[in-house]
Formats: structure tokens, sequence, C-alpha cells
């Protein structure tokens, strides 16, 4: 067998190439991150997943989290957008227990804390450097990057794990092939704002959605003074209004009163960036010896604060995987790459159904009652919480979420929701 430079190249130090460089060092695994931007960078997605901290804690990163600062985030509120009607989820009271508290982070820090995390426990991080090509042979990787400054460098490995996201920088075919679209395309709107009033206490915490017919907006603290606000909406809907982003901003928040109380006092502190399109996922996930992990190998939508979660997980599933095939001396085998697959898009697709729902008018009457029967709010909780291992009490109670959404349709068994209105009254 070929002699290597490394056991893995990593490409991409955000959470899911962090994790998957600590996890491998754990299991004694050479480690070389390949990340093309400087640390710290700003990034959006700054909201956790109670059920992540599980896999931070295994990383051995969660101490330095906890430490860090960062808003203790106890659960989420959703608003219509004219206030007339509120749901509080609170994570404490879902049918899973442990799942009660986790974190809101501003991610040029949380992404440089895991980085640096990955660096402490011996993997090599090459900051600035981008990978040109991969290519991969029987038994090993050969790697091209290129430095900012115009070097080039070739390295090899047993195995990458691409956690560089949705960009196909170095003309990947496993990348380029992707599963059909789920949903109309979308854009989001966003930037960081202070003056964006709080509730008292541990709510302040929380995630505010504001639901409007075409879209919706997120409002997440991420410090004392800053809160991340975004505006997601249909690539439609913004070409028929034909403006520029932040009138398109300006535009939504005017015609909503929940937001006008909201952003009344808030400012602007960055400008405002677009990020569209952005709903995907590859149709394969793993080659012989090339893994797609995090937002490499799919993303579906931010409603429901699951992309470093999922991205964190697939990490250490994808680890997990090739530590086995590098103990018996192989590559991964054809069920291997097809079990890593479905298991990754099984875990995402719980996460799809809820986004669905959400997206739907009729559904998300349904997801707002409340006082659901049957016990079906806690069991959303917790699948609110991160929980995507459908445990029997959760399945059934997601099942029957599913269907009564489904009857909604047809014979209302809650009161409907005029979206129409909700931006029209005040």
């Amino acid at each position: 067998m070929q002699a290597t430079d490394f056991d893995v190249v990593v490409i991409g130090g955000g959470p899911a190439g962090s994790c998957a460089a600590a996890f491998a060092r754990q299991r004694g695994l050479s480690v070389c991150i390949v990340e093309k931007e400087a640390f710290p960078r700003f990034r959006i997605g700054e909201s956790l997943l109670p059920m992540g901290n599980a896999v931070l804690k295994a990383a051995g990163v969660w101490e330095k989290i906890e430490s860090a600062g960062f808003v203790e985030k106890y659960g989420a509120r959703f608003y219509l957008a004219d206030g007339s009607a509120e749901k509080t989820v609170d994570f404490s009271k879902g049918y899973v227990g442990g799942l009660e508290r986790t974190f809101q982070v501003e991610r040029a820090k949380f992404d440089a804390l895991l980085l640096e995390h990955a660096r402490s426990l011996g993997a090599e991080v090459r900051i600035g450097t981008a990978v040109r090509e991969v290519q991969e042979a029987k038994d090993h990787v050969s790697v091209t990057m290129g430095e900012n400054g115009g070097a080039v460098a070739a390295v090899t490995a047993r195995w990458v794990i691409d956690c560089a996201g949705r960009d196909n920088l170095y003309g990947s075919e496993q990348k380029r092939a992707v599963d059909p679209a789920r949903w109309a395309r979308r854009a989001a709107v966003y930037a960081h704002f202070t003056g964006v009033p709080r509730a008292e206490g541990p709510r302040g915490g929380d995630t505010v959605i504001v639901r409007m017919p075409e879209g919706w907006f997120w409002l997440i603290p991420i410090d004392t003074e800053r809160t991340s606000v975004g505006l997601v909406t249909t690539t439609s809907a913004w070409r028929d209004l034909g403006v520029e982003p932040e009138e398109l901003f300006r535009q939504t928040v005017a015609a909503s009163p929940r937001l006008r109380e909201l952003m009344g006092e808030a400012v602007a502190v960055q400008p405002y960036r677009v990020t569209a399109d952005y709903s995907y996922f590859r149709k394969e996930l793993a080659g012989a010896r090339v893994v797609l992990a995090g937002d490499a190998a799919g993303f579906f939508d931010p409603i429901f604060s699951s992309g470093v979660y999922v991205a964190t997980w697939s990490a250490q599933q994808a680890v997990a995987m090739i530590a086995e095939a590098q103990a018996a001396g192989r590559g991964l085998k054809d069920r291997e790459r097809a079990g890593y697959t479905r298991r990754v898009k099984a875990h995402a697709e719980v996460f799809c159904r809820m986004i669905t729902a959400f997206y739907d008018n009729d559904s998300f009457a349904v997801f707002m009652t409340p006082r659901p029967p049957w016990d079906l709010g806690r069991g959303l909780t917790s699948i609110v919480a991160g929980h995507a291992r459908l445990i029997w009490p959760l399945w059934w109670r997601f099942k029957i979420f599913l269907v009564v959404c489904w009857l909604q349709k047809w014979v209302p068994l809650v009161a409907p929701i005029d979206y129409e209105a909700t931006v029209m009254r005040g």
C-alpha cells in the first residue's frame, strides 16, 4: 500500500470540517484541514439545536463552547405577521429529556473556536488554501491545492472528507449530481442589528420567527447587543417586486405590524447580505475514498436551525465509517457508501417534512394550534429540538401530525389562518 502524507484530508474548516478533524484525531488518524478563507470569517446560521450538544460533547469541545459567553437558547417563538397568533416552543417540555438548552452563537467566533479545537488535538490546518483537484486511486487520494499567494502543493491521503459546502470548486462529479428540488426557490436577505427588543429572562434567548404569506423572518440574539435578522422569501415574489435587497427588507418589515414593533428601533451594523437557491442534496454522498459531509452533502432550509447539527452529526458518521475501513486496510464497500447516504438523508428528511409543513399554509395552522390533541405538542417539541431519530413515542406523534396536516386541506380541524390579512391590518 502506498505511503501517504495524511490519513485524512478535510476540505473546509467550518463546523463539519472541524468536527470531522476532531473525531479523526480522537481515533489516532493524522489530519490536514484545508480552508480557503481566513478565520474568523462571517457566516450565517447562528442558532444551534439541543440535539447537537451531544455531538459537540463527543468532539471534546463542549466545555469551550459553554465558557465562550454565547447566548443561552431555551426554545423558540413563532408569530403571525400581525401578532394575532403566537406559539412558544419550550425545549424543556419536550417528550425526550436532556434537550432543555443550547446556544445562539456568532458564527465567526464559534467556527474559529471549533477550528482551534481541532488544531489543539493535532490536526494540521492550512488557511488561505483552496483545493483545486481531487483524484481517487485504489488505495489513496491525491489532493492538489493552491495558496492565495499562488504556490501549489499536492498531498496524498487515505481519505478525503469534503466539508466545503455547496461550492464545487474542484470539479467533482460527485457534487454535481443532486436530488430533485423539493420546494420553490427561495432567497434570504439578512444582516446583524442593534436595538432589537428581547423578552425578559430566559425567553430573551429564543429564536423568534415571524410568518408571512410568502415567507418569514428570523430574529436570533447573538450577544448582549446584536441580533441576526433575516428575511426568507421566494425568488419569484422578490422578482415581481423588482427592488434591491435592502428595500425588499424594508418593505416587508413595513407590511407587518409584528415586525414594525420588533424592528422599529433597529439599526443595521453591517451591510445586507443575500443567499439564494440554497436548498439541495447530492445524490451520492460517499465514494470509495471521498465522503461528503455537512453542507457539501446537502442543506434544506434554515427555518428549524438544523444546519449546524446535521453538519456536525454527518461528520461524526463519516469518520466512524472511514475509521472502520481504515482499520481493515480497504476502501469503502458499496453497502457502506449506500448506507451512509441513506442514514444522512433519512436524518435530514425529518427536518425536511417539518419544513414542508411550515411552508404549507394549512399545515402551519396545525403547527400553531396552542394545545394539539394526543400529546402531539411534546413530540413535536423534541423534533424541533433536533431529535430526528424517531423513536416510537416520537414516530407515531409525528405521523399523526402529518396526517392532520393533510386532512386540514379538506376538513378544517383547526382554525384556518388568513395569511393575507396578517400583513394588511394595523
